[in-house]
């Protein structure tokens, strides 16, 4: 079960990433666009509409596996030390994480929010995956044994 949690996070990290190049791509390309500069890398790069809708994808994929990650991490945590909490910082962090995450997701979800605002908080959702994995064990010591 331990090893499903981890799988499950380190993929829905990976489908973050992903959001986070398609975001970035968007907005390099939105730049390009609204300039009127059409670099080189403007020809090589799917259009605004295909960068948009990967990174809607990503989110989605990443919050499922992200979800299905705590939830196992949950049920673990019960098995494992007999309570449904375990007080550690990045544990604080992946539901932050995660309600981060649905927030974007719904207003992408529900097409109150499209395109560049969307491809700018992917890159500061990243931001927070980044300091969820890595920097939440610099605030403290941590019961999650990597990074």
């Amino acid at each position: 079960m331990v090893f499903l949690h981890m799988v499950c996070s380190l993929l829905s990290y990976g489908a973050f990433l992903v959001a986070f190049v398609a975001g970035v791509l968007f907005l390099v390309q939105d730049r390009q666009l609204k300039h009127k500069r059409m670099g080189l890398l403007f020809h090589r790069l799917p259009s605004l509409g295909a960068l948009d809708r990967i990174n809607f994808l990503a989110i989605g994929a990443g919050f499922a596996l992200l979800s299905f990650g705590m939830a196992l991490g949950l049920i673990g945590v019960r098995v494992w030390l007999g309570r449904w909490w375990m007080d550690d910082a990045k544990t604080y962090l992946a539901v932050i994480l995660w309600f981060a995450y649905l927030g974007l997701w719904v207003m992408r979800l529900r097409a109150t929010m499209r395109g560049r605002p969307v491809a700018f908080l992917s890159v500061l959702g990243f931001c927070l995956v980044l300091f969820t994995f890595i920097g939440a064990s610099w605030l403290r010591p941590s019961a999650h044994p990597y990074l």
